[in-house]
């Protein structure tokens, strides 16, 4: 899908394109969501530019990525997408940004797309241009990111709180941590995801601001730049803490779960012991021996029971007083 953006009366009017269409007058920025060959010449002929493709998208080379043709700045972005979801993902988008336009390619949803395209259709600036567009589309990009790893910092501390205060007494505690390990894999993911992100922003923001053989950023773009620089270090340093975080607590519940197991492996210890002088008395008057004094007594039998009983609460109470148990 083909979709013009046009200042309109002091808003950004979304205009879809045909693939055999033309590209309104005034066009500051081109949006390509999964883009047919077709639309691919529509934004070709507009603008003057190759678009990449799929495959060109997805190379990780510095060189593949960030790279100058034709007067035109190239430059792919790894951005997180379904950070709301169970399955957050990492898609490559493309900003071509040319003297005429800006031009976007994309093969996902990223939600700052949507959120950027509302609010300029509301209210935009009458000098809008590609360049301004790509700057509030990596500030939004910057603050999505952002509120991801506050969310996701604010569901690490739920979890720390859930893996200190489980009880044994509870009796499901092996689930709850199951549970625990689960969430703290998806964490895991998340903030991974948002670390790659912020890592190739850093590397797209060092080639937008570099001088290279292209229109140079202006000096309110070189500003924000700065601004963003420094935004995504401190995002990074936050999102290695968090990292940091999940480590701690993985390492955590993983104690937890053997601490249960040994708790689990003492009771039965503990029964061994109480039952064995028990099980030693009922062996030895349960041997067949003609001579056997003991068993012509006439409370042999009750006193056999007592003597297994006594030596079974002895070893209990002496586990008690040394707090094994």
């Amino acid at each position: 899908m083909l979709v013009a953006y046009c200042p309109r009366g002091g808003a950004l009017k979304a205009v879809p394109v045909s693939p055999d269409g033309e590209v309104p007058e005034g066009t500051v920025w081109l949006d390509l969501s999964v883009p047919a060959n077709s639309e691919d010449k529509v934004v070709e002929r507009a603008v003057g530019v190759e678009i990449p493709t799929r495959e060109e998208m997805a190379e990780i080379e510095a060189s593949s990525r960030l790279y100058v043709e034709q007067g035109a700045r190239y430059m792919t972005l790894t951005v997180l997408c379904g950070s709301q979801t169970e399955t957050p993902e990492l898609a490559p988008v493309t900003f071509i940004l040319t003297d005429k336009a800006l031009v976007t390619v994309r093969y996902a949803e990223p939600r700052a797309f949507g959120v950027l395209a509302e609010r300029l259709a509301r209210s935009c600036p009458t000098t809008l241009t590609g360049e301004t567009i790509m700057v509030e589309l990596l500030d939004t990009i910057v603050d999505r990111i952002a509120d991801v790893l506050e969310q996701c910092g604010a569901g690490i501390d739920r979890l720390s709180r859930r893996t200190f205060e489980t009880r044994s007494k509870s009796g499901n505690a092996n689930q709850v941590y199951r549970a625990i390990l689960t969430q703290l894999g998806r964490k895991e993911r998340l903030t991974s995801h948002a670390r790659e992100s912020l890592s190739s922003l850093a590397r797209f923001l060092a080639f937008l601001g570099a001088d290279v053989e292209a229109r140079p950023i202006g000096a309110a773009g070189r500003s924000a730049i700065k601004s963003m620089n420094r935004d995504v270090s401190g995002l990074s340093d936050y999102a290695a803490f968090l990292v940091n975080k999940l480590q701690f607590l993985l390492d955590a519940t993983i104690g937890m779960v053997g601490l249960e197991q040994n708790n689990i492996i003492k009771i039965f210890a503990v029964l061994s012991v109480v039952l064995m002088p028990p099980t030693l008395i009922a062996s030895i008057y349960g041997m067949n021996f003609q001579h056997m004094p003991e068993l012509a007594y006439t409370y042999g039998y009750p006193l056999a029971l007592c003597a297994m009983v006594v030596s079974g609460i002895l070893p209990y109470l002496f586990f008690k007083w040394r707090r094994w148990l």
